[in-house]
């Protein structure tokens, strides 16, 4: 669909595009503000994308599956390093939550702008949203579910899906707020602390599957 329009002048597009989306959000950007920024026409935008929502999901995707592939190739190799053993918690982890703390310390600046935006469209979802997330999203959480499935083979079902769950919305709350952590903290975090907030996290995470933790239903008595 890109036609004969300059490479250059769809990057522009996409760059401001991203952002603006991660500065604004969806509701507060529109392509006038995008085009103007990007130097190009609203044609440019139209043709390539569509609208709105097709840019939108276009800068996403280009962020979102790189991300994904990288967890994926990342997970089967440490599983064929484990020889059939169990690959530990705190490298499942470090794989699932590594490239995006990776993005957020991209030199060229746009790194946290970009995980603001994924963490933002991931806590908060857009409703034409839904197709694309589960196609991005659940062929890799049901991946790293498995492999984190064989440390806990005898725990509930929802239990072990309530924690997955808490466990990825804290990644996701992490990225849409690190800008804010600073001041959050009262300065004790630093949002530029990458390589402390991945440990942290790793830490956390492992935490919810350890097994002396106590199941939902025994922490009622």
């Amino acid at each position: 669909m890109n036609g004969n329009l300059p490479k250059d002048t769809i990057e522009r597009i996409l760059v401001s595009a991203e952002s603006l989306f991660a500065e604004n959000g969806y509701q507060g950007t529109t392509l006038r503000q995008i085009t103007r920024q990007a130097k190009a026409n609203l044609a440019a935008v139209n043709y390539h994308h569509g609208d709105k929502e097709g840019l939108y999901l276009e800068v996403l995707t280009r962020r979102i599956r790189p991300i994904n592939q990288e967890r994926l190739a990342r997970l089967n190799e440490a599983e064929a390093q484990a020889g059939g053993g169990l690959v530990p918690l705190e490298k499942i982890f470090q794989i699932l939550a590594e490239p995006l703390f990776v993005l957020c310390a991209d030199p060229d600046g746009c790194g946290q702008l970009s995980a603001r935006l994924l963490g933002r469209c991931l806590v908060d979802p857009l409703p034409f949203m839904g197709d694309f997330l589960a196609a991005e999203f659940q062929p890799v959480m049901a991946r790293f579910g498995q492999a984190l499935r064989r440390h806990t083979p005898t725990l509930p079902p929802a239990d072990f899906l309530w924690r997955l769950n808490f466990v990825v919305g804290a990644l996701q709350h992490t990225l849409a707020s690190l800008h804010h952590v600073k001041d959050l903290t009262q300065g004790i975090c630093q949002h530029h602390d990458h390589a402390a907030a991945l440990a942290s996290f790793v830490q956390f995470a492992v935490r919810a599957y350890e097994p002396d933790l106590p199941v939902a239903r025994d922490m009622d008595r």
